[in-house]
């Protein structure tokens, strides 16, 4: 199956989800938290290196929730966030579901795009999109906030630290943070 054919099937299956989940309306809102970043790679000597955030990197966006059953939503946004240096782009699609009271669970993809300029960094980016793994937990405060706590594991290797010494990073990262709906 090539990566178009499965586009359009899942393109397909989430219009599916939001026809059929239309007597639930779609919230917006913002999010904004902290990120710790732990980057996964090898040295010139293919030993085992990278890099960990010293106090973290902060990290915000847009937030988009479609519930589409009593206890079942998609949660999806944009999302700014950095590492050392790195700015990342990225889109999150979780399936959410309310376990216990206000305690959700999320799980899903999450695209990471680079859009940063080689020139001006001492980076070598072999591939601007990434993909992650990412699963975590939501706690309802409010009607409107939400506390958030992400695990996201980086299947990508995105780049090069050519000033630290360190290739083929892949990028895990420890994320807490709030989001207010609208």
């Amino acid at each position: 199956m090539n990566f178009s054919r499965s586009s359009l099937i899942a393109l397909f299956l989430l219009s599916a989800v939001f026809t059929y989940s239309q007597k639930y309306p779609v919230k917006y809102g913002i999010k904004t938290g902290w990120n710790y970043s732990n980057v996964n790679a090898i040295d010139e000597n293919s030993e085992p290196s990278g890099y960990l955030s010293n106090e973290g990197e902060l990290y915000g966006g847009i937030a988009l929730e479609k519930q589409i059953t009593k206890k079942s939503y998609i949660q999806s946004g944009f999302v700014i966030s950095y590492t050392d240096a790195i700015t990342f782009l990225e889109m999150p699609i979780y399936y959410k579901a309310n376990i216990y009271n206000n305690l959700s669970i999320i799980i899903g993809p999450k695209f990471n795009y680079i859009p940063d300029s080689e020139e001006s960094q001492p980076y070598y980016f072999r591939k601007r999109f990434g993909i992650s793994g990412d699963m975590g937990m939501n706690y309802k405060i409010s009607k409107h906030f939400i506390i958030e706590g992400i695990f996201s594991k980086g299947f990508t290797k995105q780049y090069d630290d050519l000033l630290l010494g360190y290739y083929h990073a892949q990028r895990d990262v420890y994320r807490i943070g709030i989001i207010y709906f609208l």
